[in-house]
């Protein structure tokens, strides 16, 4: 949900707990702790370049994933300590994946896929993240492959990474691909 006012991201909030934990992001100099959450050990630190990210990404043979979060998200925190602990998702994660963690209000300072210059939070709003958690993947040109929005069980996770990692969305949609994946009905 994009914030007009701070009246309606307190709306938001007001609902979810508040869970403040002090941790430092690895990032561009002088990068404050992001949304209070501290990074999986297996997530990529950014350049503050996502062109310079992407590239990385590709130069390893991985999926570029931004993560994004914020402060007092219920949701980002119970994906921190459920969904990104199953370790069959930690081991894709770590083989394909080059995850970077966001602040959906965040002022760090990022380069775009585009070269400009932008803050955390309006490239949140650039690529119309609205709410958290929010998984965004992208192939090696920085086009969205596939965009999960919220929290879902560690299952739906790793089979949403599954997904992304064999490019199902080349194929079909997320729920399709998983019927003709795993013969779900």
């Amino acid at each position: 949900m994009k914030a007009n006012s701070n009246v309606s991201r307190r709306s938001v909030v007001a609902g979810l707990a508040a869970v403040p934990v002090a941790a430092a992001l690895p990032g561009p100099a002088g990068a404050a702790n992001i949304a209070g959450f501290p990074p999986e050990p297996w997530f990529a630190a950014t350049t503050g370049d996502l062109r310079v990210d992407m590239k990385a990404a590709g130069d390893a043979n991985k999926v570029l994933a931004l993560i994004w979060e914020q402060h007092g998200c219920h949701y980002c925190e119970e994906m921190h300590n459920v969904a990104l602990k199953m370790p069959e998702l930690i081991a894709l994660g770590k083989k394909r994946f080059h995850v970077l963690q966001m602040d959906l209000w965040g002022e760090r300072q990022f380069i775009d896929f585009g070269g400009e210059k932008v803050s955390e939070s309006k490239l949140a709003r650039d690529m119309g993240v609205r709410g958290t958690p929010s998984t965004v993947f992208y192939d090696e040109t920085g086009d969205l492959v596939f965009r999960m929005p919220g929290y879902a069980s560690p299952e739906i996770f790793f089979l949403v990474y599954q997904y992304v990692d064999e490019e199902g969305y080349q194929e079909a949609s997320l729920q399709d691909w998983a019927k003709l994946k795993y013969g779900a009905k």
